[in-house]
């Protein structure tokens, strides 16, 4: 009993520690699933849970890693990405800015009609570069001259894309503008021409390909021709009719070698491909020729039937017709490579049939050959047009010149008349309307007169008051302050009227000069007139006072100021006041005099600007009586000459 009780007791110890070890483990597999336990060991903790922690840390770390490697391998890749944008997006901003700078500081329209000019130079380069070798029947390539042609290209095409640029930042429209001419003119077609006529197209497929390319390349030599043209209407304005018709003369002369030389490259090009033409139309009639490309990489052995059925020297017309191209052929430049000879037999056939307008070309029927005939013809006929345009421009532009010339003769014959006229006006004026000293008097005109030069086509015989208001500001300012008339402002009993009554007083006076000991007034006789001292000194004495006091006017002074009273008051217009004091000349005096009949007018037109101003009585003024002299109460006492300043 004792031992089947001990047993049981056993089990049930083992049984509890299995519910215990079982709980733990559902508790460490939940925390687990949440997130991954520390590695640490306690008492409690057996090898099965240790190797279970390992083992999730494990799967944590398998899947983590990869996951932030991949995550900052992509940041990194798309920072990467966009720094290059960002580099190459400044790259072209600032080489565009760069160029937009140069072409600025630099005179690029001229530098680009020169680029345009050596650009339909080389252009026709590209088609010398095929060659026929006679022995393999076969059409080769000049390396070196297709590398000479392909890097000139290339400066060519640099420039047109500068201006391209250039015109897409200054241009608000496109229409306006060359862009599209530009556009089409930097397309590399030469290259495609060649790169097409030198590919493995075989039978008439690369024939028509050939003649399409021939086509879009003569339109994008006329596009080149055409922008010359623009590009030389835009410099026009920048120099005189002269030159840009020298100009002209010599852009004549080069147009026809420039035509004789790309006409000369076309027709050694086009005989090219009319051997090449005749040696497919061989392959077809001939049994066991296939059509093939006849570039010199594909070896074609069977010659002999070639040579027979395109024979060049002699032509047999009858089996092939090669037309305006056999003298290319006969002569064996098709198959060398000495450029100076090649391109000088082609040039001298170009301005050969130029100058002839074609009139010795006997083509064959072949379409492409009659319309090539036909455009030499038109394109000499239309540079001989031009050229008695221009001989006949030149001579009307001679006749004119001379006419011109004999007409701005007369115009500054009349402007140097017109000069001399105003000049005795102006000084006139000045010396009688302006009180300046006379050192600057003649600075003052000669800046007047550079003015009335530069306005007289303005002045259209206009008086002196216009000449003033063409004037600089500063020197009318100037003219305003040194005004004569203005002092007459400064007399008392003329301080009062507007600025219109006093110009008229002033253009009705005269100015007079007085020798020296001159008597201008004497005392007890009428005065007729009243004048204002521009130059001398007069002497101012009376005798109605016991010391016979006397004074001395100098110039800006007045003297007879009686009349002003008398012309308003014109109680006894027939009698004049006496004068009370005297008035000599010492030294010469230069004098503005206003006689009392000329102050009656100007009363008599501005009366109402008279009747305005204060005026004494009529008893206080003196008039000159027939039986006796006035009554010494009934004068004004003292001296009547007055130095308002």
């Amino acid at each position: 009993m004792a031992n089947l009780e001990l047993t049981l007791a056993i089990e049930e110890e083992e049984d509890e520690d299995e519910e215990t070890s079982l709980v733990q483990d559902s508790d460490e597999e939940q925390v687990t699933d949440r997130c991954p336990p520390p590695l640490t060991f306690s008492n409690s903790t057996t090898i099965k849970s240790s190797m279970l922690a390992i083992l999730c840390w494990g799967c944590f770390l398998a899947v983590e890693i990869p996951r932030v490697f991949f995550r900052i391998t992509g940041v990194l890749i798309v920072t990467t990405v966009k720094l290059i944008c960002y580099l190459v997006k400044a790259t072209i901003v600032i080489t565009i800015g760069g160029i937009y700078f140069l072409v600025q500081r630099i005179n690029w329209r001229k530098i680009f009609v020169i680029s345009c000019v050596i650009s339909v130079i080389v252009d026709p380069l590209f088609l010398y570069i095929p060659i026929i070798n006679q022995d393999l029947k076969c059409i080769d390539m000049d390396k070196a001259l297709n590398k000479t042609a392909f890097a000139l290209r290339a400066v060519a095409d640099f420039s047109y894309f500068v201006d391209l640029l250039f015109r897409l930042k200054i241009s608000k429209t496109i229409w306006q503008s060359c862009i599209l001419i530009d556009i089409l003119a930097l397309l590399p077609l030469p290259q495609v021409v060649i790169i097409l006529f030198f590919s493995k197209a075989k039978g008439w497929r690369s024939l028509n390909i050939a003649m399409l390319m021939n086509s879009l390349a003569m339109v994008q030599y006329a596009s080149r021709i055409l922008r010359i043209y623009f590009s030389c209407k835009e410099l026009k304005e920048s120099f005189n009719e002269r030159i840009g018709l020298w100009i002209k003369s010599v852009l004549n002369f080069l147009m026809y070698i420039l035509a004789s030389h790309v006409l000369g490259a076309f027709w050694y090009f086009f005989a090219i491909q009319r051997m090449k033409t005749c040696w497919q139309l061989a392959c077809r009639t001939e049994i066991g020729c296939e059509p093939h490309s006849f570039v010199c990489d594909d070896l074609f052995r069977n010659t002999t039937s070639l040579n027979d059925l395109c024979p060049i020297n002699p032509q047999n017309e009858t089996l092939f017709d090669f037309g305006i191209f056999v003298d290319v052929l006969k002569s064996g430049i098709s198959k060398s490579t000495n450029h100076p000879q090649k391109f000088s037999n082609c040039f001298w056939w170009g301005l050969r049939n130029l100058s002839s307008l074609g009139s010795n070309l006997q083509p064959s029927i072949t379409t492409w050959e009659n319309l090539f005939a036909a455009f030499v013809s038109i394109i000499g006929l239309l540079l001989f047009i031009y050229l008695i345009g221009n001989l006949q421009m030149y001579m009307q532009f001679d006749a004119a010149r001379e006419e011109a010339r004999k007409e701005r003769v007369n115009q500054e014959m009349k402007t140097e008349r017109r000069l001399k006229e105003k000049d005795r006006e102006i000084a006139f004026w000045l010396s009688e309307n302006v009180n300046i000293p006379q050192n600057e008097k003649d600075k003052v005109k000669s800046q007047i007169m550079r003015t009335v030069k530069h306005e007289l086509e303005e002045l259209r015989g206009g008086d002196v008051e216009e000449i003033l208001s063409i004037l600089p500001s500063e020197l009318q300012s100037y003219l305003n302050s040194h005004m004569m008339w203005k002092k007459l402002q400064r007399v008392p009993k003329l301080d009062s009227l507007d600025e219109q009554v006093l110009k008229a007083i002033w253009t009705h006076s005269k100015t007079l000069k007085y020798a020296a000991k001159t008597d201008i007034i004497k005392e007890n006789e009428p005065i007729d007139k009243m004048f204002f001292i521009i130059e001398g000194v007069v002497k101012i004495e009376s005798s109605r006072t016991t010391d016979r006091s006397s004074a001395q006017l100098k110039a800006g002074d007045f003297f007879g100021e009686e009349l002003v009273d008398w012309a308003t008051i014109a109680v006894f217009p027939n009698l004049l006041p006496l004068s009370t004091s005297s008035a000599k000349a010492t030294k010469d005096v230069k004098a503005r005099v206003l006689l009392a009949s000329d102050l009656c007018d100007v009363v008599s037109l501005f009366r109402d600007h008279f009747r305005k101003r204060k005026h004494p009585p009529p008893d206080l003024v003196g008039f000159n009586c027939a039986s006796a002299p006035p009554p010494p109460h009934r004068t004004v006492s003292g001296l009547t000459a007055y130095r308002p300043w």
